[in-house]
C-alpha cells in the first residue's frame, strides 16, 4: 500500500506544480509593469532551481544606485543577510558560490548584465547541494537573465516614448511661439498654451533684464498689477532659478538628488507646487517659465524634463524677439537731445567750436566731388593657358618638370609607362601574322568562308595595332608651345595611375598676359569695359601698372562673396610679370562727392533692408 500511495502523492505534486509553473508563466507573460514582471520572473527561477530559502533581486534605478526589484518568497521576507553576497557580486562582477556565509546555507550570486552593462544581480540562498547541482543552478540564472533583457527594453522603449513626446511638446509649443513677431504676444500665447497643455493653474512668462526676473505675461491674464505683492514674489522665485542657473520646483520631485537651495519657491509655493525652468540661449539664461499648481501634487521628474526641453526651444526665439524690439530710436534722441544741450550751454565754447568744424567738414564732403575708384584684389594669368592632360590611363613613369619651370615647344613634361603597351603591340603583330597565315592557307585551299574570315580577324588585328602605336606616340607628353608651367607638379606621384584626360600640366605663354579683377557685385554695376585702371602688385609693389577693363565675365561665389571676374590687360609688354601674382587694382569709374564714396555702401545696404523687410 505504501509503494501505491507514494506515486498517487507524487502525480498530485506533479499535478500541483505544473500548475502551479502554468500560473506563474502566465503572469510573467501578462506582466504589465516592473514590479510584477521582475516578481514573476523571480518566481520562476526558484521553482525551476528548487529548495530555494529566499531570493533577491537587485536593479539598477539610476546614478549607480541599486535597489531590491523583488524578493521571494514574498516582500515580507527578510534578506537583508544576502546584501553582503550582492555586494561582493556586483563589485567582482562574476556568479559566486558561498557556503555559510551570514546566515545563508549555499549563497548562490549572478550579475544581471545587458549588452555589457552591469544592471542589477541575482542572490539566492539553497539548500545544501552537490557542486554540480550548484553550477547546474549559476547556468540556471545564467539563461535565466536573458528574459530580464526585455525589462530593459521595455524600460528603453518607455523612455523613448517619453523624450518624443517631450520633443513633440516642446516643437508645438515652439510653433505657437513663432507665430507671433511682439514679445509681449509672444509671452501670453505661450503662457496660456502651457497653463492648458499640462494643465496648469497659472504659467508666468519672464525675462531677464540686468540679472533680474521681470514678468511678462500671466496665462489667462491680459493685464497685472506689476508692483503688486504678488508679483514681487514671483519674481524673486524667478531669480531663484537665475540666480542658480537651473530649474527649481517645490515640493521638490519625489526623486530628486537633491533639492538645493529653493527659499523664494518655498515662500511663494504655500500650499501649491511652483516650479521654474530656464529659458536658454548660447549658455546664458534668457527669461524663465514659472509653473504653478493650487492642488499641491509636486511637479516630476519627467515633466521638468519636458518643461526644461520647452525652455531650450523657446530661448534662442526669445533672444531675437528682444533683439529686434529693443528701442534704438529713443537712444539716438536721447543723444541728439544731449548734443543740443551741450551747444546751447555758454559754459562750452570749445564744443560750439568743435561743432562749427565738424558742420563745415560734413558740408565739404557733400559738396566736393572726388574721384570715385573700384577697388579689387587682382590676379596675373597668362593670356592662353593650355591644358595638358593623360592621352590614355596608365602610370607615370617619368615628371622632370613642374609649376614655376620655363619650358621649350616639344620639351618633355612627363612620360607615361609604355611597356604593356609595347607587349599589346608585340601581341597584336603577332595576331595579324596568324590571321594573314590562315588567310593565304585559305586562299590556297579555295576556302573562300575562312578566308574571308581571316580577312576579317586581320584588320581587326591592323586596327587594333594602329591603336596601340598611337597610343605609344603619346606616351611621352610634350610643351605645346614656349611658356611656363602655371600648375602641375607629379613629382611625387611617380608610379602612380592617371585617368584618361585627367589635367596634368598646365602651361601659359611668357609674352601675354591679362589681369583678372575680382570685383563685388555691389560695385559691378560701376565697371564697364574701357575703363582705365590702375595696378600694384605684391612682387612690384614700388611700381602702379596702367591697365584698360577688356571684358567682364560671370560671377563666380568665393569666400562667402559674390565676385564677378573682370579681364583688363596691361598697357606696358616690358614688365617682368609670372602668372600667379597678386596684388590689388583700382579701376576709375568717374567722379563722385566724398559723401557719396564714403556713404553709397551703407544706404545701399539700408535700402536692400528696407526692401526685405517693408510689405
Amino acid at each position: 500500500m505504501l509503494s501505491s500511495t507514494r506515486p498517487a502523492e507524487r502525480a498530485a505534486a506533479d499535478g500541483s506544480t505544473s500548475q502551479g509553473a502554468d500560473a506563474l508563466w502566465s503572469a510573467f507573460v501578462s506582466a504589465d509593469n516592473a514590479a510584477d514582471f521582475c516578481r514573476s520572473w523571480l518566481s520562476l527561477q526558484c521553482r525551476q532551481i528548487g529548495e530555494v530559502r529566499a531570493a533577491l533581486l537587485l536593479l539598477e534605478q539610476g546614478g549607480g544606485t541599486f535597489v531590491p526589484a523583488a524578493v521571494w518568497p514574498s516582500e515580507q521576507t527578510d534578506v537583508t543577510y544576502l546584501a553582503p553576497g550582492a555586494q561582493q557580486c556586483l563589485g567582482e562582477r562574476r556568479g559566486l558560490i558561498q557556503h555559510g556565509q551570514a546566515g545563508a546555507v549555499v549563497l548562490v550570486a549572478y550579475p544581471v548584465e545587458i549588452d555589457g552593462r552591469l544592471q542589477g544581480a541575482v542572490v539566492l540562498d539553497l539548500h545544501e547541494r552537490a557542486d554540480a547541482a550548484l553550477q547546474g543552478a549559476l547556468r540556471d540564472i545564467h539563461w535565466g537573465v536573458g528574459w530580464l533583457d526585455s525589462l530593459f527594453l521595455r524600460r528603453q522603449g518607455q523612455d523613448n516614448q517619453r523624450a518624443l513626446e517631450r520633443a513633440r511638446a516642446a516643437l508645438d509649443v515652439l510653433g505657437v511661439a513663432a507665430e507671433q513677431s511682439r514679445l509681449e504676444n509672444l509671452a501670453l500665447a505661450v503662457a496660456n498654451d502651457l497653463a492648458s497643455r499640462f494643465a496648469c493653474d497659472r504659467v508666468a512668462f519672464g525675462i531677464d533684464r540686468r540679472g533680474r526676473a521681470r514678468l511678462v505675461a500671466l496665462s489667462h491674464s491680459a493685464v497685472f498689477e506689476k508692483k503688486s505683492q504678488f508679483v514681487a514674489s514671483l519674481e524673486n522665485a524667478m531669480d531663484e532659478a537665475l540666480d542658480l542657473r537651473r530649474s527649481v520646483a517645490w515640493p521638490p520631485p519625489e526623486n530628486a538628488a537633491s533639492t538645493g537651495v529653493a527659499i523664494a519657491h518655498r515662500d511663494f509655493a504655500a500650499h501649491r507646487a511652483v516650479c521654474s525652468v530656464l529659458m536658454t540661449s548660447r549658455g546664458k539664461g534668457i527669461g524663465v517659465l514659472s509653473f504653478e499648481r493650487n492642488s499641491g501634487t509636486p511637479f516630476g521628474d519627467d515633466e521638468l524634463r519636458g518643461f526644461e526641453a520647452i525652455g531650450g526651444l523657446l530661448g534662442p526665439l526669445v533672444e531675437s524677439r528682444i533683439e529686434l524690439h529693443r528701442w534704438f530710436a529713443g537712444r539716438v534722441a536721447d543723444k541728439l537731445r544731449e548734443f543740443w544741450r551741450h551747444l546751447k550751454d555758454p559754459r562750452r565754447p570749445a564744443f560750439r567750436i568743435g561743432a562749427a568744424v565738424l558742420a563745415a567738414f560734413l558740408l565739404g564732403i557733400v559738396l566736393i566731388d572726388g574721384e570715385y575708384r573700384v577697388s579689387a584684389k587682382s590676379v596675373v594669368e597668362g593670356e592662353v593657358q593650355r591644358a595638358v592632360v593623360a592621352p590614355f590611363e596608365g602610370y607615370i613613369r617619368e615628371a622632370p618638370v613642374r609649376a614655376g619651370m620655363v619650358v621649350k615647344k616639344g620639351q618633355l613634361l612627363a612620360r607615361l609607362d609604355d611597356r604593356d603597351l609595347l607587349l599589346e603591340q608585340q601581341r597584336w603583330r603577332a595576331e595579324r601574322e596568324q590571321h594573314e597565315r590562315r588567310y593565304r592557307d585559305a586562299l590556297s585551299k579555295h576556302e573562300r568562308a575562312n578566308a574571308h574570315v581571316s580577312l576579317a580577324q586581320m584588320g581587326e588585328s591592323e586596327s587594333q595595332l594602329a591603336l596601340v602605336e598611337e597610343k605609344l606616340g603619346r606616351a611621352s607628353v610634350t610643351a605645346p608651345f614656349d611658356g611656363i608651367v602655371v600648375s602641375g607638379d607629379l613629382s611625387q606621384l611617380l608610379g602612380s595611375p592617371v585617368e584618361q584626360g585627367k589635367l596634368l600640366f598646365e602651361v601659359a605663354p611668357l609674352d601675354a598676359y591679362r589681369v583678372i579683377l575680382k570685383v563685388d557685385d555691389r560695385d559691378i554695376r560701376h565697371v564697364k569695359a574701357g575703363e582705365q585702371g590702375r595696378l600694384v602688385l605684391t612682387g612690384l609693389a614700388g611700381e602702379a601698372l596702367d591697365f584698360r577693363v577688356h571684358n567682364i565675365s560671370m560671377a563666380q561665389a568665393e569666400e562667402g562673396k559674390n565676385l564677378f571676374r573682370v579681364e583688363a590687360r596691361l598697357d606696358r609688354s616690358d614688365v617682368p610679370l609670372r602668372p600667379g601674382m597678386e596684388g590689388v587694382g583700382k579701376i576709375s569709374v568717374g567722379e563722385r562727392s566724398y559723401a557719396w564714396i564714403w556713404t553709397h555702401r551703407l544706404f545701399d545696404w539700408l535700402r536692400l533692408q528696407a526692401w526685405i523687410w517693408l510689405p
